[in-house]
């Protein structure tokens, strides 16, 4: 007998075996989610030539109407207007104007210019134009933290400066380095706009300067998109980030008036866990103009759905979600984002499958969403937008990373949070078929790397729907170069694809909507939920 006639035999057996359960006769489904039909969409979309996968590129474009062909193929139904499968949604497209972007620093003997992007790139997924004068200080790594006895603040009047930084990195033992002080480090720019400073300038890392002088690259100019809707500007908390911008080492040794070796020496001392001395640079003013070349476009959600078998509840649905783009390619280096997040995409091609063979008496809409790595656009721009009424959705399961770290563990956020009821169905179905081990240890508000708000779960729970991402954890590749088809654990996909199957099924067949019993802030689904403070722990649950 061949491995995989074992496999299903066995599988048979594990579902027939818990025939009194109420998700019970769904083995066929089950078999329908295999390992080895995921592997040729993860090796098509994971692929070089997509480049990472940007929001906005052709790319993403491209990929974007792949799925929507797969979905088709597989029997999926659109859900969109005119039988569409693409959700549009309108972006001010920006890209970096070279010729009218500079850097000047002025001293009583000279004037030095230095032009983007040979010397300076622009940092963040949405810049203002604008321009800002100032003298300058020298912030060491921008390290706010008097209590661990690293404060690169301390005296200096910020007010109308210019500030430059260094990206140096700290020994991998030091305090700041610890993952519950991880968020003193992040917030460092936003501290100095706080204190009044007009520009932020960071010097990067020894290691891309060195990678960008060795192939004689400059910085990437890549267009940005902002959505031009209110709603998700707001909801995904987007600031534009006011001249936060790359600076090369000739242009910052430049600026601080110094040598390249000298410049080597600070990143030294940092790399040794010592502080260099922040100050101000007297007699040196900078001045900073960013523009822009800008143009309307748009990118897109893809949407489809599997119709439920009752004839009352198909009105009602289960959501089920993940995104398709990545955060791109930078300086000759494609990300390709095998597990962020091809691995959710695949997975939902094989649910397709699964529930068309078995389907629910719900509906369920599948959502491929675009723009979560620049700030959950097509999440937030879905929940606001949505084709059917959000008060009908009974829950929204996310899929974002699955496919690697512990192969027989996930990780769950958000599960609890908006219905017990939510929580209690993934675990009983874990429990009785594919007994993973269910972690929560990222789920709370409070945590350092603050994952509650960072995947397309969030926008969904905003308006009261019970959501949960899905969520393997992160690793050494995430968000580099080396996140590839090859290392994907396809089994673990397998496993965990399963159990939100059978979870869709068993929340698509209850007589009713998931209970909303874990929040007292939320007692019905909605818009109006929009005004809850995500930020602040939920309320207790209700007896």
């Amino acid at each position: 007998m061949r491995i995989s006639d074992v496999r299903s035999l066995v599988l048979a057996v594990v579902v027939l075996g818990w025939a009194a359960a109420p998700v019970a006769g769904q083995a066929k489904g089950v078999q329908a989610i295999r390992a080895d039909e995921m592997k040729f969409h993860m090796q098509f979309l994971g692929a070089p030539e997509f480049k990472g996968r940007n929001t906005p590129s052709v790319e993403l474009e491209i990929a974007s109407r792949y799925i929507a062909l797969a979905a088709e193929r597989i029997g999926l139904k659109p859900l969109m207007p005119g039988g569409s499968f693409f959700q549009d949604l309108a972006l001010d497209i920006s890209k970096l104007s070279e010729a009218n972007s500079r850097i000047e620093v002025a001293t009583s003997a000279s004037r030095t210019t230095y032009h983007a992007p040979a010397a300076f790139g622009v940092r963040g997924r949405w810049v203002a134009p604008s321009s800002a004068s100032g003298g300058l200080v020298f912030l060491g790594i921008g390290a706010n933290a008097p209590a661990l006895g690293w404060d690169d603040f301390a005296d200096l009047d910020l007010k109308n400066k210019v500030v430059l930084i260094l990206d140096a990195p700290l020994p991998a033992s030091h305090s700041l380095r610890r993952a519950e002080n991880r968020g003193l480090l992040a917030r460092r720019a936003t501290i100095a706009r706080e204190k009044g400073a007009v520009a932020i300038l960071t010097v990067i890392p020894k290691e891309r300067e060195a990678a960008l002088a060795a192939q004689n690259l400059s910085f990437d100019n890549i267009e940005r998109g902002r959505p031009m809707d209110t709603e998700i500007s707001l909801g995904s908390g987007f600031q534009p980030a006011v001249f936060q911008v790359d600076l090369r080492h000739d242009a910052a040794a430049g600026l601080l008036g110094i040598s390249r070796g000298e410049l080597d020496q600070l990143f030294d001392r940092v790399a040794a866990g010592q502080r260099p001395p922040s100050r101000e640079v007297a007699g040196r003013q900078v001045d900073v103009t960013v523009a822009f070349e800008s143009r309307k476009g748009a990118t897109r959600n893809v949407v489809a759905m599997v119709e439920g078998s009752d004839p009352v509840l198909r009105n009602e649905y289960v959501l089920i979600g993940s995104h398709h783009d990545g955060i791109g390619y930078r300086e000759d280096q494609v990300f390709p984002g095998a597990d962020d997040n091809i691995s959710g995409v695949v997975a939902m091609f094989s649910l397709g499958r699964a529930l068309l063979v078995e389907r629910p008496k719900r509906s369920v809409i599948f959502v491929w969403h675009t723009g979560e790595e620049k700030g959950l656009y097509g999440a937030h721009y879905f929940a606001s937008h949505s084709p059917v009424p959000v008060e009908k959705v009974s829950a929204a399961l996310n899929l974002d990373m699955l496919s690697r770290n512990d192969p027989n563990g996930i990780y769950l956020i958000g599960s609890n949070k908006v219905s017990m009821e939510l929580d209690q169905a993934i675990n009983e179905t874990n429990r009785k078929v594919t007994k993973l081990t269910l972690d929560y240890k990222f789920q709370d508000q409070a945590h350092p790397d603050r994952f509650f708000f960072r995947s397309d779960h969030y926008p969904y729970l905003r308006y009261g729907i019970p959501a949960v991402w899905f969520f393997c954890g992160t690793t050494d590749d995430y968000h580099q170069p080396a996140d590839v088809e090859a290392r994907v654990d396809y089994a673990k996909m397998e496993k965990v694809t399963r159990l939100v199957y059978l979870t869709a099924m068993e929340i698509g067949n209850k007589p009713a909507l998931l209970e909303l019993d874990a929040d007292t802030r939320i007692t019905t689904r909605g818009a109006h939920n929009l005004k809850i403070d995500w930020q602040q722990p939920s309320q207790p649950t209700r007896k």
